[in-house]
């Protein structure tokens, strides 16, 4: 051996087990930081591109731009690339027929297309999703949607060529060519006449998807796209520019320097909206597609970024620590078993630079043999959990892949790597300290005894054996804080990543109505054909249907009425007074049909149903209970008024200015189709059609809400559904049994991720206690063999040793649920900034780290019991530990 740092690799070869201990706790320890890494590089790339799918892939565009201004903003030295589009003009796809017209009195006369030009980066950015066939690629190429192909005299076919007559649309009666709102498909007037400007010839490519979510002009304009690579830019047209920035920092203020620099004037600002709805602009604008900058942590909402970026940053903290922790805690273990050879080293001559070498080239060896297998173990656990996923996924998750990012594994080694060194400084310079003589006598300051004072609640709960248990924890603060602050870091580290599952639960979470199935119908008039519900309900698949009558209301609610505890919450909803109350706007009078109201009447805490006594006293059932959540965070279930049946209130829809006086027949909690209470502050009025009628004033309603029979089929339902958007575009309908199926998956899918992660945390939480705990029994052998010499008996001190552990176990699980609830806390604070979801308090996660400490701390002193009870008191009282 040429130098004392020699000693390394024959010390690790020579103590394997403890070598072995430490080896494993890194590898645990890279395995969760390589984990977190991968699953949260993956979960980004899920989220992003469904944010590409959902909101386009560019970070900013401009509309009504003029020609000129065009290759301008292309050539701009901020901009990466840039996708231009333009109108090329509206043509007829035939005139709407009377039968149409006669059905819906504000139907469009014609059925138009929409052509707009798309080059290639605009065909990326806006991602046009196909039914069938293909993008365009020339100029004489076009892609129709889906929906407009049943209106065409002759459905064209792929690969066909169709004549349009392009131009545009004005009105009637002045000539006037009518303004369109930006690029979308968006109304249309009754006084409208076309007038064609231009024959074009196409040939059809491809097949758009209908869009997810309907309009009701959508029925009546259907968009057309042909490619066109605007390499000869008409100055006399406006042009709408989607561009990728080359740097994503201060983006409005790159922004704000082009606009001034291109002359434009005042641009508008806002933010972009999923591509499948309609989009109302006006002149200039400018919009920033901040759902997918926020996936860089570049929204223009700052305190987006900085809550992501905090939380992100809040997690990899708490790892990091947590990892440290364990580490540390072996490392330091390891020096105190080795004070006398320390002690050894010192008196032959070697420096406290070349102790501390020593334990650092120690760490160093032990990371070159950890690190490498924790980086592969977690790369092979996260295939594993994504080989799982891939079977049950259908969710929002159905796409998930695994990405390997270097960087990432790059950065999980060197956090390994640091958390390795941060937890050898300290026991490293802790072994530089050691006198050579103290060490050589084993009365180093490392067991410097204090004098403490008799545990008189212990004594009087376990006796004197109870007594020398709770001096022990006291005698040295150094080992019960070392020890402790183990444990306090594992019940943290459970507690903050169960919560983590919880959150990520709640965003996956369907609330709301329970129903299967809604109906919907948007057009100007808002009344849906009685023809429809008839149908419906008369589907054998359909429990229960629901005519949905809605309308907002004044009400003047009496002060005497308003419940005192929810003033004091919010009484800013109370200011204007009126007679001898307040007037609030914010009401609704609702209905659920004749048939809603039988349904309902489960639901009544007050009064009765009597269809008509409602109709002759204009009678409601007044739904008052709500949640709220107050300043500190806590929820309140109350009744925001206090109604009581028999009273009367004046009420009158918003479009009238006359009040009218409705009985209070009935109180609910709930709405109908809701398990929960409401949580928008509102009082809710619910009455039958008839008086619905008599105070608003109209008898239409746009919604129907259907109950399916669990033991059918409920294809036919979704058959006659689908066939009604096909048919009619201002039909919408939401699947909330496929929602409801697909959240559930979702939070199962997430559940299995988290449990995973949650699951590495508990080996490496009962790793940390298993050896801290034990650890710390075998270095006091001597000690114990001193208790035994003066009398005590071997269950006197397995019972000593027990009591020790449970006061282990009690302090660090109080102490470490408290600051685990803070830390919980502060992870869901930081990201309520992004994401606002409701707090309280884990009880269950609580309840189970301070259960699981106790146990943990119990099971851990059973392999030095075992060890103890085999120690000859003589050989112990001989040799050192």
């Amino acid at each position: 051996m040429r130098s004392y740092t020699g000693l390394t690799g024959k010390y690790v070869k020579g103590q394997k087990k403890r070598s072995l201990l430490t080896i494993f706790g890194i590898i645990l320890s890279v395995t969760l930081l390589t984990s977190i890494g991968t699953m949260g590089m993956s979960y980004w790339d899920k989220t992003v591109r469904q944010t590409i799918r959902d909101f386009g892939n560019y970070h900013v565009s401009m509309n009504n731009i003029p020609g000129e201004a065009v290759n301008k903003i292309e050539n701009n030295t901020t901009v990466r690339s840039a996708g231009v589009a333009s109108r090329e003009g509206y043509a007829i796809i035939r005139e709407s027929k009377e039968q149409e017209k006669k059905e819906d009195p504000n139907a469009a006369p014609y059925r138009y297309l929409n052509v707009k030009g798309y080059d290639a980066n605009a065909l990326d950015m806006l991602q046009v999703k196909l039914d069938s066939g293909r993008l365009p690629t020339k100029q004489n190429e076009i892609i129709l949607s889906a929906s407009s192909l049943s209106y065409f005299p002759v459905k064209p076919k792929l690969g066909e060529r169709i004549n349009l007559n392009l131009g545009i649309r004005k009105e009637a009666s002045t000539g006037k060519e009518l303004q369109i709102s930006g690029l979308g498909d968006f109304g249309w007037g009754l006084d409208e006449a076309f007038e064609a400007q231009s024959a074009q010839q196409y040939t059809v490519v491809g097949y758009m998807k209908r869009p997810s979510t309907g309009d009701w002009s959508s029925r009546y304009i259907f968009p057309a796209i042909t490619y066109d690579d605007h390499q000869n830019i008409d100055q006399n047209k406006k042009y709408f520019v989607y561009m990728q920035m080359k740097l994503l920092d201060h983006i409005e203020e790159k922004m704000g320097n082009m606009i001034d620099a291109l002359q434009l004037g005042y641009a508008e600002k806002d933010t972009a909206k999923q591509l499948d709805k309609e989009n109302d602009l006006k002149d200039i604008r400018i919009e920033y597609n901040n759902e997918l900058l926020k996936m860089y942590g570049k929204s223009t909402y700052e305190g987006v970024n900085l809550s992501l970026s905090l939380a992100i940053v809040a997690v990899i903290a708490i790892v990091m620590i947590s990892t440290i922790a364990v580490i540390y805690n072996t490392f330091h273990i390891s020096v105190l078993e080795r004070i006398s050879q320390f002690g050894m080293l010192r008196c032959i001559g070697a420096t406290p630079a070349q102790i501390r070498k020593i334990v650092l080239q120690e760490a160093a060896l032990l990371s070159l043999i950890g690190i490498p297998i924790g980086l592969l173990m977690g790369t092979l656990f996260m295939k594993v959990l994504f080989y799982n996923i891939s079977l049950i996924a259908l969710g929002f998750l159905n796409d998930m892949r695994m990405v390997i990012s270097v960087p990432i594994l790059i950065v999980a080694a060197l956090l390994g790597l640091l958390s390795v060194y941060f937890s050898a400084i300290g026991p490293a310079k802790l072994a530089a300290r050691v006198s050579p003589l103290e060490a050589l006598k084993s009365t180093g300051k490392v067991e410097q005894v204090a004098k403490v004072n008799t545990s008189h609640v212990a004594q009087k709960l376990f006796g004197i054996i109870g007594q020398f248990a709770g001096r022990n924890l006291k005698r040295n603060k150094k080992r019960f804080r070392i020890t402790a602050l183990s444990m306090i870091i594992s019940i943290v580290l459970f507690i903050v990543f169960s919560g983590l599952v919880d959150f990520m639960r709640q965003n996956t979470q369907v609330s709301g109505a329970q129903y299967s199935y809604s109906l919907s119908y948007d057009n100007p008039a808002g009344q849906m054909d009685d023809m429809v519900y008839e149908h419906i309900a008369g589907l054998d698949a359909v429990d229960h249907a629901y005519k949905f009558y809605n309308s907002q209301v004044a009400a003047i609610i009496p002060e005497d009425k308003i419940n005192p505890e929810y003033m004091a919450l919010n009484g800013a909803r109370y200011v204007v007074a009126e007679d001898e109350g307040y007037r609030t706007d914010n009401n609704f009078l609702t209905s659920y049909g004749d048939n809603g109201l039988e349904a309902l009447e489960a639901k009544l805490v007050a009064g009765k149903i009597d269809k008509d006594t409602m109709n002759q006293e204009n009678g409601v059932i007044v739904q008052q209970r709500i949640s709220l959540f107050t300043d500190d965070g806590k929820e309140k279930i109350l009744d925001q008024t206090e109604f009581k049946v028999g009273d009367h209130i004046r009420i009158r829809d918003m479009n009238s200015h006359g009040y009218q006086t409705v009985t209070v027949v009935g109180i609910v909690n709930q709405d109908l189709l809701s398990m929960e209470y409401n949580s928008s502050q509102v009082v809710t009025f619910i009455t039958t059609p008839k008086v619905y009628k008599q105070i608003t004033g109209n008898d239409a309603y746009s919604r129907i809400f259907i109950l399916a029979n669990p033991e059918l089929s409920n294809k036919p339902i979704t058959d006659y559904l689908q066939s009604l958007s096909e048919k009619d575009a201002g039909f919408n309908y939401n699947d909330r049994v496929t929602e409801i199926a697909q959240a559930q998956n979702d939070a199962m899918t997430l559940s299995i991720i988290l449990y995973g992660f949650i699951g590495v945390i508990v080996v490496i939480a009962l790793l940390n206690i298993v050896n801290t705990v034990s650890t710390n029994l075998v270095l006091r052998t001597k000690e114990f063999a001193v208790l035994k010499a003066i009398g005590m008996t071997q269950r006197e001190l397995k019972k000593m040793i027990i009591l020790e552990g449970v006061f282990y176990g009690l302090f660090a699980a109080t102490i470490g649920t408290i600051l685990g609830t803070v830390l919980h806390y502060g992870i869901h604070a930081l990201f309520s900034g992004a994401v606002d979801t409701a707090w309280s308090i884990p009880w269950l996660s609580l309840g189970i780290a301070f259960v699981g400490a106790v146990v943990a701390t119990l099971l851990a002193t059973i392999w030095p019991l075992h060890r103890l009870n085999r120690v000859n008191i003589v050989e112990a009282l001989r040799t050192e530990n």
